[in-house]
């Protein structure tokens, strides 16, 4: 019979001992700092880590908002305020203006050349007066 002679205690051993030499070095192996000090002047702000910057961004009372009207109701009531101005000065020619439609030219080959896609605009309806005798499209 041949003695047997079993390694797995001195390999751990050996294992346990490597890990411990290694976690030594660690600050040696490491590239980055580990000083997380905060550095930030005074009116830059606190220095908190995130949970509590976020139990006092909470605990801050939310200052009450005006209401106000959806955009589109401003923009109505803005040319409605502007449109009033205009008639009582009646002196005051209006222009509305062209209509304008947008086509897209999708890229195409023609003659052995490549036409990359664009724009042409074509007037649809011309400008007209609005508000006075005029009668006249603006050519």
């Amino acid at each position: 019979m041949k003695p047997s002679f079993n390694f797995a205690p001195c390999s751990f051993f050996f294992l346990l001992l490597l890990l411990l030499l290694l976690s030594g070095c660690g600050a040696a192996l490491n590239p980055y700092h580990e000083n997380f000090n905060c550095d930030a002047p005074d009116d830059a702000g606190k220095c908190v880590d995130t949970k509590t910057a976020y139990e006092e961004a909470v605990r801050i009372p939310q200052i009450p908002t005006q209401k106000s009207a959806a955009p589109e109701e401003d923009v109505e009531a803005a040319r409605l305020s502007r449109l009033a101005e205009l008639l009582k000065e009646p002196q005051t020619p209006i222009i509305e203006p062209p209509r304008i439609l947008r086509v897209l030219i999708l890229p195409y080959k023609g003659n052995g050349d490549l036409f990359m896609a664009r724009y042409a605009y074509l007037q649809v309806e011309s400008a007209k007066w609005v508000l006075t005798s005029i009668d006249e499209g603006i050519e």
